[in-house]
């Protein structure tokens, strides 16, 4: 309401509504993203021993045989073999399918299943910052103009309260606009933000050359799998070391790596 007081022109009503929607779906979103972030699919003990068996050895340098697909690990806290992507979150107390992060600000974990109305969150609340701050200028500008030509300045209260909330709108709008980009080179490239920080420590990534994501299936693919899945998890099958082709793509390869 603050900001409908201060805007005292014939424009107020439209540019109030527009903030609205996006105050509005910028508050469903982030309520959308408490929502679970899916709980690990329960293999039974059958399943897992012949996935074991179903692993593919090839003879190395020295003769012995080599396993051609990464090792799942046992979660200790959970009592189960957790499946590839999931990590066991210790605020959340609880593995996360597709672990990305934990977010303070939602209060819980980024995973398979909210991470399209994490990244819908981040997107409209940019919005709503950036759109806010182009409206704030302009009615500055249209205050200052209002007082050249009465040739009295009646509106110090507004110019200061527009000023501190350009200032907010900015930084919250630098803030969550680094965000949406950086999870959106993130869907792009069909990583999260544990598997891009952790690399060199998340056993099924490091059983690949160092420059190999095996789940990056490529830009639409890698789209449709952050917000078409239709809240079913998916199931991460790492492909054979010896048959995998190296990935190079604007993002990382091989010469560089923007993140």
């Amino acid at each position: 309401m603050l900001t409908l007081t201060i805007f005292e022109n014939n424009l107020t009503l439209l540019i109030g509504i527009r903030l609205l929607i996006e105050t509005f779906a910028a508050g469903y979103f982030y309520l959308q993203c408490n929502d679970s972030a899916g709980e690990p699919i329960q293999e039974l003990q059958q399943d897992y021993e012949m996935a074991d068996m179903s692993f593919s050895s090839s003879k190395g340098d020295n003769g012995q045989f080599e396993s051609q697909t990464p090792d799942r690990n046992e979660c200790q806290e959970c009592k189960i073999v957790q499946s590839y992507r999931t990590k066991h979150c210790s605020k959340c107390q609880k593995c996360i399918p597709k672990y990305d992060h934990h977010c303070f600000w939602i209060g819980g974990c980024v995973g398979e299943l909210n991470h399209r109305m994490y990244w819908l969150f981040l997107f409209f609340q940019c919005s709503l910052c950036f759109d806010g701050l182009i409206q704030f200028q302009n009615q500055f500008v249209f205050y200052s103009i209002y007082d050249e030509e009465y040739g009295y300045d009646q509106y110090k209260y507004q110019y200061f309260i527009i000023l501190i909330m350009a200032a907010t709108s900015f930084a919250f709008g630098l803030f969550t606009g680094t965000l949406l980009i950086y999870h959106t080179i993130l869907i792009l490239t069909g990583k999260t933000t544990w598997e891009q920080t952790k690399r060199d420590k998340i056993s099924y990534l490091i059983f690949y050359p160092k420059y190999y994501h095996p789940y990056n299936y490529g830009l639409i693919e890698n789209i449709k799998q952050t917000f078409f899945h239709k809240d079913i998890l998916s199931h991460w099958i790492p492909p054979q070391k010896d048959q995998i082709k190296e990935q190079c793509n604007i993002f990382d390869n091989k010469y560089y790596s923007c993140c």
